[in-house]
């Protein structure tokens, strides 16, 4: 591996449930599937069994303003407002949650045979903060927050570099910390970075200048070739130049 640093590791998350706010880790153990606990929940339809789809459906837009993530012991804890918390399988959160949404509402554990996430490209998503710097410049009136692209890994680049430097990882593999990644495609987004979170407005913005300027894309899934821990302020060190 070239010793050369593309940046290093400025966030690290989590998002326990999918299409739910996760939370932002200073450490993380990263295996073959992932970072522990990432994705391994949905929101579900309690009576149709129909898996939340936010960026296309409107009825499930509100949830990216509820929150998830794992407990000292390990549970899956859950709350509307970021501050009043609950167990995932308390009867009275799903009570709640369906309030919240409008009609019956159940968060399910994915399973080999049960129940399974509406797609599931790669283990590990990571962004760059020249990729959002270079999105702010086409949007200077939105707010481009790292939470609109839910990453795993973010990280941060020197202020120099500019466009999308993630793409160069395509097929290649790479180090963070005690990690080694392969870049595989670009990250196709949809109208979910459009939907407000804590903080972050609706801004439908955000998807079509994606669509007609970036071709849609934005960020990198990689896969896990050598897990490890990994940690915020890591470096992240450019693979070794591909032979000539």
């Amino acid at each position: 591996m070239n010793a050369e640093p593309l940046g290093h590791v400025a966030a690290l998350w989590r998002f326990p449930v999918s299409s739910m706010a996760g939370e932002r880790l200073e450490r993380a153990k990263v295996f073959a599937s992932g970072i522990k606990g990432d994705r391994t929940h949905g929101v579900f339809h309690a009576e149709s069994g129909e898996i939340a789809y936010p960026g296309r459906d409107r009825r499930w837009s509100a949830l990216p303003r509820a929150f998830s993530r794992l407990g000292g012991a390990g549970g899956l804890e859950v709350s509307l407002d970021g501050r009043n918390w609950g167990r995932a399988g308390d009867p009275r959160f799903a009570a709640d949650l369906s309030a919240f949404l409008g009609f019956p509402a159940a968060i399910r554990a994915y399973a080999e045979d049960g129940p399974s996430p509406r797609y599931r490209r790669a283990p590990i998503h990571l962004l760059t903060t020249a990729a959002l710097r270079t999105l702010r410049a086409v949007l200077p009136g939105s707010v481009i927050d790292e939470r609109r692209f839910r990453p795993n890994i973010l990280v941060e680049t020197p202020e120099g570099v500019d466009g999308i430097p993630e793409y160069a990882l395509r097929g290649r593999r790479f180090r963070l910390g005690k990690v080694i990644l392969r870049g595989t495609i670009p990250c196709a987004r949809c109208a979910f970075t459009t939907l407000a979170q804590e903080g972050l407005p609706e801004d439908r913005e955000v998807f079509r200048a994606l669509l007609h300027r970036f071709g849609r894309d934005l960020g990198l899934y990689c896969e896990v070739e050598e897990g490890g821990s990994l940690q915020h302020g890591d470096a992240v060190l450019q693979p070794e130049p591909a032979p000539a």
